[in-house]
């Protein structure tokens, strides 16, 4: 899979990583392109979810709160391993969601807590990703849902190298902006993602509900919606 070695001080390292990359610039990227893509990313990780009013929402993961900020349920919790990313959702979310700063491998809530929980972008950036979709199975319902979000490095690479031959790299973020507005962060990103590497973690412990292609005609993304 070509996966990068793991860091030694995997905190720190995130922390780097963050203040080198800001998670959530694809909220609000200065490229339409890249905007565009991430709106329907968000819309499928929302249809996926299928929020009632009275559900109880685990993000894990949360970064900003950006997508936080678009759900409305009982009861919603976030958790980020980076104290710069919970202290933002803070101050973004107020005392309408619970904000924890912690390890996403080891959740702090008990077994069958939440009746939906998300992970968006995340299982790339991880040490563990086979533990962390094990912790996130445990702390879910029976009955309820786990959505998925993975970015498709393979996809995007050709994709890039397409742009570039045709001389489009620009609209998406491309080799002649800053650091911080790219679109695609190969360094912060450990272990590289494809459905079928997705398929495999989850194995035979959730049931596959649905998949979502993010374009559709040539998925960067995908929003894969599991049942527990």
């Amino acid at each position: 899979m070509n996966d990068l070695k793991a860091p030694e001080d995997f905190a720190g390292w995130n922390e780097q990583m963050i203040q080198r990359h800001d998670p959530e610039i694809f909220y609000h990227h200065p490229f339409g392109a890249v905007r565009w893509v991430e709106s329907l990313r968000v819309r499928a990780i929302l249809h996926g979810l299928d929020l009632r009013p009275e559900h109880s929402l685990l993000d894990a993961g949360c970064g900003a709160g950006s997508l936080l900020q678009r759900l409305s349920c009982a009861e919603a919790y976030g958790v980020d391993l980076s104290p710069t990313m919970a202290l933002r959702a803070r101050n973004l979310l107020g005392d309408d969601v619970k904000i924890v700063q912690g390890d996403i491998e080891h959740l702090p809530f008990p077994d069958a807590r939440f009746d939906r929980v998300v992970a968006s972008s995340l299982l790339s950036h991880v040490l563990h990703p086979d533990t962390v979709m094990s912790e996130l199975r445990r702390v879910t319902k029976p009955g309820g849902r786990i959505v998925i979000s993975i970015s498709d490095e393979d996809q995007i690479e050709r994709g890039m190298r397409w742009a570039k031959a045709l001389g489009l790299q620009r609209l998406f973020g491309g080799e002649k902006v800053s650091e911080k507005q790219s679109a695609f962060h190969v360094d912060y990103h450990l272990h590289r993602f494809s459905m079928k590497r997705l398929r495999e973690l989850a194995g035979t412990n959730l049931d596959e509900v649905s998949t979502t292609r993010v374009p559709m005609l040539y998925p960067a993304h995908w929003v894969a919606v599991y049942g527990r």
